[in-house]
């Protein structure tokens, strides 16, 4: 009687590891939606103050996308690996549970307006002791925190270019502590300047060195001391404007780029301190560092000038003139993102080293380090159009030739 052959296909130990492999990618990648969604009801369970947002629900979809069509163009390995590098992206975007604020103290310069000024009222609102960092100790930005915060906000007049004033604000916020910490550093202050090297005053590009570079220098050097004891924060407002060039700001792009590349030396230098650094790089948010007195300022410049620099540039050159009118409708309005970053940065377990807010925070100096050459100046070029700008030198020669 004839019996049946059942054949059973023996699969190589190989075969055997990428279909292990494959499975394995697709159950990872598909658990991940599940893992973001039940991290961010457990966020909202604990009360956590930040909200998932577009951009984290792309990534979900991005990576949901990948486990279909990255086995069809790569091999299941290399697909694994891939997905591993996004999903330990994408949990890095979960909103995490934040440490408690009460008993810690954080110090900000810069809070007589723009983001120091709302920073300050965040903190006090989320239950911060707040040292407020105010160039002028009875100006309108001082009364307003003084008005609308708790007892717990105390301002201290600071110029950070001032080391009298750095060592008196010392003794005032360690006696003020109590049996509180300083936790968190803030350096916010910052002037900004528009003008090319001719034609602005060399104490004018000192000065911006002073407040933008040395002034977190100073305050670092000061209340370093303090900052150790608690093992705590240190944060510093960077801006793109440090990673990539904008013409007719170069003396501000200097003294950021400074500040950026001593913010990453710190960054490691007090890794042994149990200090986490962090830099908060914004774009294109209306701030108030572009409200100084333009008029004054050009008059001032077109007086230092010598005879040469007048003649070429012409005196319109030294006002500040925008192409758009209504230029700052163009700029947000809206802090928060960059407060939350900066809260963040301050309360989160593992703090990012660098928060991108703003379109242009990421996007500028990436397309400008990694287009070619003659791409990258076109898009400067853009960023120089926003100014009307053009010496009376260059008319005259485009007449005559």
């Amino acid at each position: 009687m004839a019996r049946d052959i059942i054949i059973i296909p023996i699969m190589s130990s190989s075969s055997i590891f990428t279909l292990c492999l494959s499975t394995f990618d697709h159950i990872l990648v598909t658990c991940l939606p599940v893992i973001i969604y039940l991290s961010y009801l457990c966020g909202k369970l604990l009360y956590t103050p930040v909200n998932i947002n577009f951009k984290l629900l792309f990534h979900v979809l991005g990576i949901s996308g990948s486990t279909f069509f990255l086995p069809c163009v790569f091999t299941p390995g290399f697909s694994l690996l891939i997905n591993l590098c996004l999903g330990i992206y994408l949990i890095k975007q979960i909103p995490m549970l934040w440490l408690p604020a009460e008993g810690k103290a954080v110090l900000i310069t810069g809070c007589d307006q723009g983001i120091g000024h709302e920073l300050a009222k965040k903190l006090d609102s989320l239950g911060f002791q707040v040292f407020a960092g105010c160039l002028f100790k009875d100006g309108a930005g001082e009364k307003e925190l003084v008005d609308s915060c708790s007892s717990r906000l105390q301002t201290v007049q600071l110029d950070v270019r001032d080391t009298t004033q750095i060592d008196l604000a010392v003794k005032e916020v360690t006696s003020a502590l109590g049996n509180n910490k300083l936790w968190g550093i803030v350096n916010n202050a910052g002037i900004c300047y528009i003008g090319n090297v001719e034609m602005m005053t060399v104490e004018d590009m000192q000065k911006i060195m002073a407040v933008n570079y040395f002034g977190a220098v100073n305050i670092c050097k000061a209340f370093l001391p303090l900052l150790r004891r608690s093992k705590g924060r240190l944060v510093n407002i960077a801006s793109n404007a440090g990673l990539a060039p904008i013409p007719l700001m170069g003396v501000y792009c200097a003294s950021k780029a400074a500040l950026a590349s001593m913010t990453e030396v710190w960054r490691y230098e007090l890794q042994a301190w149990g200090i986490k650094v962090s830099m908060i790089i914004p774009s294109g948010y209306k701030t108030g560092i572009l409200n100084y007195d333009k008029v004054q300022t050009a008059e001032r410049w077109w007086t230092a000038a010598n005879d040469t620099v007048k003649r070429d540039y012409g005196k319109e050159c030294f006002y500040v003139k925008f192409k758009m009118p209504d230029h700052e409708s163009v700029l947000n309005n809206d802090l928060t993102s960059i407060l939350d970053a900066m809260v963040d940065a301050l309360l989160s377990h593992n703090p990012q080293p660098w928060y991108y807010r703003g379109l242009l925070s990421r996007c500028l100096p990436f397309l400008y380090l990694h287009l070619p050459t003659f791409i990258g100046d076109q898009i400067i070029k853009l960023m120089a159009d926003w100014f009307d700008f053009m010496p009376q030198a260059l008319i005259r020669d485009s007449k005559t030739a």
